[in-house]
């Protein structure tokens, strides 16, 4: 029978390899799944080890293996203190995936005056992290440059316009909003406007780009004020559906690149007057939450944020633990969620109401 272990009683490679009567080598060796440890020896020294509730040393399997086993995130510089919801998301599935993995995660600010490339670099130089994982990524971005001379595993959550030599997750950005132009068209709707994010940042300018081919598709007019960059938190959003209100072809519709900026438009249009959902049809991008809680529940573009930190918390930790010649390349899509900001036209609607009484 086992030996009953005192609670307070840290079992520890030396406590077990005397209760078996082995060497300590060997039996971290066993532990390790060296194979030159006879299979009925690691069999029996990992049975001891599960009835004896010994638990490795985190720092000490660290050294043994030569890996840092913690990923690091930059938080992406913005204007002001606000928090990104989206990237939110994405931490809470990425720290859940790489905890599975029993890697951590270390989330690092830009302190002011400096830039992200230099905190990575700092933590590489450290020996902090054992691999990055980046977002919000930009058309030509120094980070992925950074990172490609680094000579450590990363993940980019989202693209570069140059993105064949690196690993990355992405969502289909321009067939998302070429499906919601066309699915507001569907509705009725000729007259759509947009308003857009930091044409720098890849996404951006890739639903940008999406927009503007459906509108052309579809034989939209796109008269000048109709389309608003840079607007990338809830004071632009106001300041820009303030432009769109005063315009002598107000539009029927609005589609916007992210759910933060479209609640941000929600509340400007409704301060306004506006009937959100009648007057003003109204689509985001990313499937927050706090979409479904407002009045009326926001129609949104979703993407699976949480499942996306999951998957690249998993590509990274295995890049780190078995560098790949190819690297993993995926793009998922953009499902459209029907809630109740997005309808037919009021005139659409007074069309097919005259239609029926005749």
């Amino acid at each position: 029978m086992p030996r009953v272990r005192k609670q307070n009683e840290t079992m520890s490679i030396a406590r077990l390899a005397k209760h078996l009567g082995l060497s300590e080598g060997t039996v971290s060796r066993a532990l390790n799944n060296y194979p030159d440890i006879a299979a009925k020896t690691v069999a029996r020294v990992r049975k001891a080890a599960d009835e004896l509730g010994y638990r490795p040393s985190t720092t000490a399997r660290r050294l043994a293996r030569g890996v840092v086993e913690t990923i690091g995130f930059v938080l992406p510089a913005r204007d002001g203190h606000q928090i990104d919801p989206f990237l939110a998301e994405i931490l809470d599935g990425l720290a859940t995936e790489l905890a599975l993995s029993d890697w951590d995660l270390l989330v690092s600010a830009v302190p002011d005056g400096h830039d992200e490339v230099e905190v990575m670099d700092r933590l590489i130089r450290s020996a902090k992290v054992g691999g990055f994982v980046v977002a919000r990524t930009k058309r030509h971005d120094p980070r992925i440059d950074f990172l490609r001379t680094s000579h450590i595993p990363f993940v980019a959550q989202g693209r570069t316009e140059n993105c064949e030599d690196y690993a990355w997750l992405d969502i289909d950005n321009e067939k998302a909003f070429v499906d919601a132009v066309n699915y507001l068209v569907g509705l009725g709707h000729r007259k759509i406007a947009f308003l857009g994010g930091d044409p720098e940042l890849n996404y951006a300018w890739q639903r940008r780009a999406g927009y503007l081919a459906a509108v052309s598709a579809n034989g939209c007019d796109l008269p000048s004020g109709y389309l608003h960059d840079g607007i990338t938190n809830e004071l632009a959003a106001r300041d820009a559906i303030s432009e769109i209100l005063k315009h002598p072809d107000r539009p029927t519709a609005l589609l916007c690149v992210t759910d933060a900026v479209a609640i941000g438009a929600m509340h400007a249009l409704a301060h306004a007057g506006i009937d959100v959902g009648s007057e003003m049809s109204v689509i985001g991008f990313d499937g927050l939450p706090m979409g479904e809680a407002i009045h009326p529940g926001l129609t949104t573009m979703s993407q699976a944020s949480y499942q996306i930190g999951r998957e690249v918390g998993r590509i990274v930790v295995s890049q780190a633990n078995e560098p790949a010649s190819e690297f993993s390349q995926i793009l998922w899509e953009a499902s459209l969620t029907v809630r109740g900001s997005a309808n037919p036209p009021v005139t659409k609607l007074a069309e097919n109401a005259k239609g029926g009484i005749s």
